[in-house]
């Protein structure tokens, strides 16, 4: 299983791209950083799952659909949670902001070019070569976190979160996982901010990872805040020495 990581931080500056994570050719989850990751590619696109509706994880929704129109055959089918559908709809794809496209038929099909999909929490599916479970995370807003596995085996990718039981209860009856995609986002001295807007910072997730009972999993941070990267940077190689730091275009094999 391959899982490539189209944008890796918490905020756009430069050529940084925000959450975004292909799972195949045509599925992805967030889409934060489709367009200048995946050029041409695109078009290939069909499903993505959303963790929630804060712009650094929805904002290419508008620009790929828009591009790739012309030339789909298949709707673009957007997941997530019932409040997630409903900020996309009503405060992006709702004619003012942009065109609301599950009101308009594809060219070449005649079916509606976005469908939207809601996703309830603590719920299993089967779609496309991937058995997903999707459970609450811990954010500001509904949030979800998706466990994704192929033939047997997978990853859980907490989304932007804050302090979770959820994610170490499953980690800790759940072998099959192998990797554990979180995120770090501000430096620990500004805990106060971390915490209003319910984000890990290094300190945080350290104390988190005290209840994992696990020493065979691989661990990976994301999220990070383009304003603090060097001293994020520095503080989670200091205190969180077995953790890897995504970048953009990083593959994990599993």
């Amino acid at each position: 299983m391959k899982v490539k990581i189209l944008g890796a931080y918490g905020g756009r500056f430069g050529d940084l791209g925000t959450t975004c994570i292909q799972i195949s050719e045509d599925t992805l989850i967030d889409a934060g950083n489709i367009m200048r990751s995946l050029g041409e590619r695109c078009i290939q696109v069909n499903n993505i799952f959303l963790t929630h509706a804060h712009l650094d994880h929805i904002v290419d929704i508008p620009f790929m659909i828009d591009y790739t129109f012309r030339f789909r055959e298949q709707p673009l089918n957007i997941y997530g949670h019932r409040e997630t559908i409903e900020a996309v709809k009503d405060y992006i794809m709702n004619w003012n902001i942009w065109p609301e496209f599950s009101s308009i038929r594809l060219i070449n099909s005649g079916d509606y070019a976005v469908n939207y999909y809601e996703l309830l929490p603590e719920t299993s599916f089967h779609t496309n070569g991937f058995d997903i479970y999707v459970f609450l995370s811990n954010h500001t807003v509904p949030t979800l976190s998706y466990v994704v596995k192929q033939n047997g085996v997978g990853f859980l990718f907490t989304g932007d979160t804050y302090r979770n039981p959820a994610v170490w209860e499953i980690l800790n009856r759940d072998r099959e996982i192998k990797v554990l995609i979180t995120e770090v986002s501000f430096p620990s001295y500004m805990h106060n901010l971390a915490e209003v807007s319910k984000h890990h910072t290094p300190k945080t997730l350290r104390e988190e990872l005290k209840y994992l009972e696990r020493d065979d999993l691989e661990i990976y941070i994301m999220h990070l805040k383009p304003n603090s990267l060097e001293e994020l940077r520095e503080e989670i190689r200091a205190t969180l020495p077995t953790v890897k730091i995504l970048d953009d275009g990083d593959e994990i094999i599993i």
